[in-house]
């Protein structure tokens, strides 16, 4: 909670490009939502090729500047860990080779390459060096395109002087109304918002992208043999898919598909 007396510094929206921030991007261009002063787009290095011209599309269109910042190559970092020393957690699953016992690496991923990064270059555009004290007296709101239908991934910024909004929901929007209301807009409609190896995407996510994005399945299942070669345990190998089986051998058509797993991302950056 902001206090009354502090003054909004201004308006940012952060943009992952996927179907929700793309949709109150164009709200807030259009006038359905109040204006912003900015957008932020976080580029891990690993997003789908989609993603990265959907952003040009946007950019042509949208009447605020989007700003894109980069804290490195999510893909190189994580392949490179060993050598680096250097591990960056990514919510990987693994199972154990001797005990056959199953888990799942604890999230990091999206504080470093997303959240971070953003709160920097929110702290650059009114002039606060980073590890300075932002004024008390001053805030930035910053919006988040979570929709009604994931509610449960709303949570308050982490920097007090950071006010996350949720325009969607105030607004009593899901998923669908946000398609709905780009297809009246004629807006062209984004893909899903995520790293190529993320975990959280589901059987149907891995199913399109095999076979429309052949290229980018292949780079998928690279990566999916290289993570387990990077444990400091040898015998706990990491996945991909929450099967624990090498990403070219998994089934996407099973019935028994997996839940969209972006539900349980904390803090409402990614896959949006």
């Amino acid at each position: 909670m902001i206090d009354k007396n502090r003054s909004r510094q201004m308006v940012v929206l952060s943009l992952g490009a996927g179907v929700q921030s793309s949709a109150m991007a164009v709200m807030s261009a259009k006038g359905d939502l109040p204006p912003v002063d900015c957008a932020i787009f976080a580029d891990t290095g690993y997003e789908p090729k989609g993603i990265y011209t959907y952003l040009n599309y946007l950019s042509n269109i949208l009447p605020f500047p989007i700003f894109k910042v980069m804290k490195g190559n999510i893909k190189e970092d994580m392949l490179n860990a060993k050598d680096t020393n250097k591990f960056v957690v990514a919510p990987f699953f693994n199972q154990h080779s001797i005990t056959g016992k199953k888990g799942m690496i604890r999230r990091q991923c999206t504080s470093e390459y997303k959240i971070i990064p953003i709160r920097k270059k929110i702290r650059e555009l009114c002039n606060i060096k980073y590890g300075k004290h932002f004024p008390k007296d001053k805030y930035v709101e910053q919006w988040i395109g979570i929709s009604t239908d994931e509610i449960q991934r709303m949570k308050p910024a982490r920097d007090k002087y950071i006010l996350n909004r949720h325009p969607l929901i105030e607004a009593k929007m899901n998923r669908q109304d946000c398609l709905n209301y780009m297809k009246k807009e004629k807006i062209l409609l984004p893909e899903k918002s995520a790293c190529i190896c993320c975990p959280f995407r589901d059987d149907k996510g891995w199913l399109d992208m095999k076979k429309n994005n052949p290229e980018e399945f292949a780079d998928a299942v690279e990566f999916d043999k290289n993570i387990r070669l990077i444990n400091k345990d040898p015998d706990m190998k990491n996945y991909t898919h929450r099967s624990c089986k090498p990403l070219d051998e998994v089934d996407f058509d099973k019935k028994d598909n997996q839940l969209d797993m972006f539900n349980n991302e904390c803090e409402g950056m990614c896959g949006v």
